[in-house]
């Protein structure tokens, strides 16, 4: 140890020496001595032993936006993945037959990045759609109005998401996209949970 404040510096009775000694004070205890956490919890915003800790819980659920990126990210990777398989193989049968090893690389890359960012993107834009008719839904509370059964949002939420998907392909691909979302969500709703 040297000298403790080096020559030339003045000693700040309530400063950064003070502070500085008690610190070295502290390191240089032994090690065993127990802490009392009732003292330092309010330091780290904690409440003391006798007050209860609450977690904070939302009784409907998740949130819109914790709800929004599970559910992109979801439909976006499993999109990825889905579409990128099946772009690679179209990739690898399309390949040039005496093709080296290097063409063949870079057609299964060509085709995993062509078919897996389209797949991805369009079941990440429908996984957004579906997440915010949802909540519009429960915040309109759709299923209090139409006689309180909990189906009424997903379903309602499956079959705007598949017409405002396919609102611009005409009428026939709007009705038969809003009907599969509905059939879709539905299923998902009413399927057993193990």
């Amino acid at each position: 140890g040297g000298r403790w404040p080096p020559r030339g510096c003045q000693r700040d009775p309530g400063g950064l020496g003070t502070r500085r000694r008690v610190v070295r004070r502290a390191m240089s205890r032994d090690v065993g001595q127990e802490i009392d956490m009732q003292t330092l919890a309010p330091m780290f915003g904690m409440r003391g032993r006798s007050e209860p800790d609450y977690l904070e819980y939302d009784i409907r659920g998740r949130g819109y936006f914790e709800k929004t990126f599970f559910n992109c990210g979801v439909s976006f990777l499993s999109g990825m993945t889905v579409g990128g398989v099946y772009g690679a193989g179209e990739a690898l049968r399309q390949a040039p037959v005496g093709a080296t090893f290097r063409v063949k690389t870079n057609a299964l890359m060509n085709g995993f990045g062509k078919r897996g960012s389209a797949a991805g993107n369009s079941l990440g834009a429908i996984a957004f759609l579906y997440t915010t008719n949802e909540w519009f839904a429960e915040t309109l509370k759709v299923d209090q109005a139409l006689g309180g059964y909990d189906f009424v949002n997903p379903i309602a939420a499956g079959v705007s998401t598949g017409l405002l998907y396919k609102c611009m392909a005409g009428p026939r691909a709007l009705v038969l996209a809003g009907l599969i979302g509905g059939v879709a969500s539905a299923t998902l709703h009413f399927a057993p949970v193990r």
